[in-house]
């Protein structure tokens, strides 16, 4: 059982650790108008991202504050079992950098670190309502609106362009679909202040890839250091979570907008030899976690770059995830009233 030493942090990081159809232009002009159809198109993309075979280049630019402040080329591999292969050709000190997924494993390889983290893949998650359901929140799901933006065009192709928003209006992610085949050729995340955090574009793709043996498959290479996530564990109702652990959650008074709990998706993990409440909150595509634990834990409070601790009466508090640290704050600040 995995248990917490002496960097809270890295202990429940490792835990939270654990997201040719061609449309007629007499058709297209009626499907405009329908209010579902943005989530029709959101929702074959992630079909065509598990079933569309294709390979090519991508760029990957990360911002800080509106501000870029990292980016590296990729060249990424799919098959159409889902099967994935992205390696980093660019920049110098990322170079080498790998990821493999054959669909039950997932291998990440960090060359100048020499280093191979391996863990298990988790079911895919749809994002917005079910097919034929309307677009009013449902208890279990954080609310979000899908609108379609019109057409664009990225890597020479002809895309859809679709934009999720949470509650308020606020852009949570903003997508640019094939037209043809529906993979997503570019995406671009937002953070709360509604500045991008996040863009990945393909430059070339090809849709009739040839791939050599053993393409998604990987071995570790024998004098590096291997560290393997636990498998995620059940997930049940906060209810059943709370008669497991012996004790209510405490919620947040507080929270970012859009966000709510997967009160349907809780997890109880040992740590430590002691029951712990792992309490996940989503605004439908973006999560971070909170750790209820008893206060025998002895979680001192600390403050870190993804990861957040601090206690509150008989119970001990860690935050993860990748919030703004304002947020975290206004997160902390409302439980220690």
């Amino acid at each position: 059982m995995y248990q917490f030493r002496g960097n809270t942090s890295a202990s429940v990081l490792r835990w939270a650790t654990l997201f040719g159809l061609v449309v007629v232009a007499g058709l297209a002009s009626l499907a405009w108008a329908d209010g579902d159809w943005a989530w029709r198109v959101v929702r074959r993309s992630m079909e065509a991202a598990r079933e569309v075979p294709h390979e090519g280049f991508r760029d990957v630019v990360v911002f800080r504050d509106g501000q870029k402040v990292a980016g590296f080329r990729q060249k990424v591999s799919r098959d159409r079992t889902g099967r994935t292969r992205v390696v980093v050709l660019e920049p110098p000190d990322r170079k080498g950098r790998l990821e493999v997924c054959d669909g039950k494993t997932r291998w990440e390889y960090y060359p100048q670190a020499n280093k191979v983290i391996i863990g298990h893949v988790r079911p895919p998650r749809r994002w917005g309502p079910e097919p034929g359901a309307d677009n009013r929140p449902g208890p279990q799901r954080p609310p979000l609106n899908a609108k379609y933006l019109g057409d664009g065009h990225i890597a020479s192709r002809t895309a859809h362009i679709i934009e999720l928003t949470n509650r308020a209006g606020q852009p949570v992610r903003k997508l640019w679909v094939d037209g043809e085949k529906f993979v997503q050729l570019k995406v671009q995340r937002f953070d709360l202040r509604g500045n991008i955090a996040y863009s990945a574009y393909f430059t070339t793709i090809n849709y009739s890839p040839q791939f050599a043996p053993h393409m998604f498959s990987f071995s570790p290479p024998p004098d590096c250091k291997i560290v393997r996530l636990p498998e995620e564990l059940p997930r049940i109702a906060l209810a059943e979570a709370e008669r497991q652990a012996g004790f209510a959650a405490k919620l947040p008074p507080y929270l970012p907008v859009g966000f709510e709990l997967e009160r349907s998706r809780v997890a109880v993990p040992r740590i430590k030899k002691h029951l712990v409440l792992w309490l996940p909150f989503s605004n439908g595509v973006d999560r971070f976690s909170l750790f209820q634990g008893p206060r025998a834990l002895k979680v001192h409070p600390r403050h870190g770059k993804r990861s957040e601790s601090w206690l509150v009466g008989d119970y001990c508090f860690v935050l993860t995830g990748s919030l703004p640290p304002e947020e975290v704050r206004k997160i902390k600040a409302s439980m220690q009233k």
